[in-house]
C-alpha cells in the first residue's frame, strides 16, 4: 500500500476547468452536498474556511456559504469563526442526533 504524504506541498500548475456534467448543476442536490463535502474536509482537517475561497471554487453566494455553515452546525460540527475572517471546526458534538 502506498504512504500517503500529507505535507507535501500543492501544485503550482494552473487549474483546469472542465464542464460540469448535469448532476452536478448549481441547481442541483448533488452539487449541494459536494460543497458540504468539501466543507467537511477541510473544517475536518483544521483548516480555516474562507468565504472567498468558497465562492472561488463553486461561484455561490455569501448566503449560500452561511447556509451550509449552519447546516453542518445542526449535524453537530461546533464551528467558530476565526480571527482572520474565517470559519473553523473547534469540536464535533457526538452526542448531536440524541438531542
Amino acid at each position: 500500500m502506498t504512504a500517503a504524504r500529507f505535507d507535501a506541498p500543492a501544485s503550482t500548475s494552473p487549474a483546469r476547468h472542465f464542464a460540469r456534467p448535469p448532476y452536478a448543476q448549481r441547481e442541483g442536490v448533488a452539487f449541494r452536498v459536494l460543497r458540504l463535502i468539501w466543507l467537511t474536509a477541510l473544517l475536518a482537517r483544521r483548516d480555516p474556511v474562507r468565504i472567498a475561497d468558497y465562492q472561488r471554487r463553486f461561484g455561490m453566494s455569501v448566503r449560500s456559504f452561511r447556509r451550509d455553515i449552519a447546516l453542518l452546525r445542526n449535524a453537530g460540527m461546533y464551528i467558530d469563526t476565526a480571527g482572520d475572517g474565517g470559519y473553523r471546526m473547534l469540536c464535533f458534538l457526538m452526542d448531536s442526533d440524541l438531542a
